[in-house]
């Protein structure tokens, strides 16, 4: 009976089309032009909330901060890790112990294979190894200097495929048989490491100045698909790459079964959605980089957020069962504004209570250059609010999957805008108000509200259905495009975005 009752309610709303098989997940309505999956309007709607990753970002989401991958860690049961582009990585301790008076470690940095290890730090300093941590390699570290670690420090890197045997310079026969043949540390990418015993105190404070060294690596984490590369196969991880894109990352994330949400791809990402996404990965290439790592035991939320926060994203279900992705490139809404004709209900708020207000955002970001610890940029500042206010009213934005300062400073403007919206509300449409599911950002003609004219909202929340009455209800906030057109960053060439190279540059895409 309820679905009768809804199918009804939609047909009068404007259902023009229906497919049998009402209650199954291959119904669908069309409204307005829009189709729209039967299951999920009919009954209970549950719709995934519109996730914008820099207003997330601003509430600190829980993973792990850079600087913890600079040591690793002893735990008896530690959570898995998993990374995506350049990190460094020091993870949790497998082995610990002195065979024979050499130290014996091992060490697991990384769940799933890596691409490559690009370099080898021992406690903060960066050392050579030779030959080069290439996979299973055995390896003797440099001395630093005239005489640490002189030729006493062996590294052996296993970078985490299911074949691998991690028995090497660490074996039955120097670990009293603790390490044998049988810990293979396969799929796990690990470093093992022996530091032999200098029988002269004065000599082993010369090879160890800081005592016991504390291993850790900068690698290119884990190798992800990227559609557009016809080299790479969905079905071959091993012809798939680590790849500094969010939006590629944020694929595997959500399809990966082994420590990400293991969705079905052909489910939430069919062909001709997936062709949207490459899109939006395509804006991503030379405009926004993502590198970062979590832990197994990590919130889905936290991660994808990270990810997200990195490209300015906007993730939502779009009302068929598919996920829509918005990255921080604005581009005119293409359909129908929001008229007059289908609102039946709205609030709206006017600016921001000064005491709520954020005039100043502190921004943090990884950095490189620091060996790869939180770093900030200078404050992203709204010098007329300050100045009229006369108070600095500062909030925090992590950004530590961000490893490039300009890269922080452009999302820092970013968001700053989002914290002072002009004006922002509520619409309660009808449920013609559903084709703008999956949609970031909506053409308003509401002349009876000052402000709403003609502009455009972004959508900022999940969209409630109340299919029993009818309606449909956005939360949105107003947006100047003009001002996030120019604090989109220059495409290659140095061409600078504004109004006019904007449509320029995002019709280039066509041809990719």
């Amino acid at each position: 009976m309820p679905e009768t009752i809804g199918l009804l309610i939609l047909s009068a709303a404007g259902a023009t089309t229906s497919v049998t098989g009402i209650g199954t997940a291959v119904a669908t309505i069309e409204i307005a032009g829009a189709t729209i999956s039967a299951a999920s309007v009919v009954g209970t709607a549950a719709l995934t909330a519109a996730a914008i990753g820099l207003q997330y970002a601003l509430n600190n989401p829980n993973v792990p901060k850079p600087e913890n991958g600079a040591q690793p860690l002893k735990q008896a049961i530690p959570p898995r890790i998993r990374g995506y582009w350049i990190n460094r990585l020091s993870g949790y301790y497998m082995l610990f112990v002195a065979g024979g008076g050499d130290s014996q470690d091992m060490v697991a940095f990384h769940s799933g294979p890596i691409e490559e290890v690009l370099q080898v730090y021992l406690h903060d300093q960066n050392v050579t190894l030779v030959p080069a941590p290439t996979d299973g390699a055995d390896c003797l570290v440099q001395a630093v200097g005239a005489d640490v670690f002189l030729n006493c420090v062996r590294v052996q890197i296993f970078y985490g495929s299911d074949t691998q045997n991690s028995n090497g310079i660490i074996n039955a026969g120097n670990t009293s048989g603790i390490w044998t043949t049988s810990f293979a540390g396969k799929g796990i990418a690990c470093l093992a490491m022996v530091c032999l015993r200098q029988a002269d105190p004065s000599t082993f404070t010369k090879r160890y100045p800081q005592g016991l060294p504390v291993p850790s690596v900068v690698a290119k984490c884990a190798p992800i698909w990227d559609p557009r590369d016809p080299a790479q196969s969905r079905a071959d991880r091993s012809t798939w790459q680590a790849s500094p894109n969010p939006v590629l990352q944020l694929i595997d994330y959500l399809t990966e079964a082994d420590g990400g949400m293991g969705l079905d791809l052909d489910e939430i990402l069919p062909p001709d959605v997936l062709a949207k996404w490459m899109v939006e990965a395509s804006l991503c290439d030379g405009l926004y980089q993502s590198a970062g790592w979590y832990q197994f035991d990590n919130s889905p939320e936290n991660v994808i957020n990270k990810i997200l926060a990195t490209c300015d994203g906007w993730l939502a279900d779009a009302g068929d069962g598919t996920l829509s992705l918005t990255v921080g490139v604005y581009r005119e809404p293409t359909d129908p504004p929001i008229t007059a004709d289908i609102i039946q209900g709205y609030s709206v708020k006017y600016g921001v209570a000064d005491e709520e207000s954020v005039n100043q955002l502190d921004v943090s970001f990884t950095d490189p250059s620091l060996k790869y610890v939180s770093s900030q940029i200078d404050s992203v500042r709204d010098e007329v609010a300050i100045s009229a206010s006369g108070i600095v009213r500062a909030k925090q934005l992590d950004l530590s999957w961000v490893q490039d300062a300009t890269q922080a400073e452009r999302l820092g403007q970013r968001a700053l805008l989002r914290t002072n919206p002009e004006m922002s509300g509520t619409l309660v449409t009808t449920l013609y108000g559903m084709r703008y599911l999956g949609r970031r950002w909506v053409k308003v003609q509401f002349p009876g509200v000052a402000g709403l004219e003609d502009c455009v909202v972004e959508i900022q929340d999940r969209a409630n259905i109340d299919v029993l009455n009818g309606r449909v209800t956005f939360s949105w906030q107003l947006i100047d495009p003009a001002a996030l057109i120019e604090l989109q960053p220059p495409v290659s060439g140095g061409l600078k975005f504004s109004a006019a190279t904007n449509s320029q540059y995002l019709a280039l895409l066509e041809d990719i």
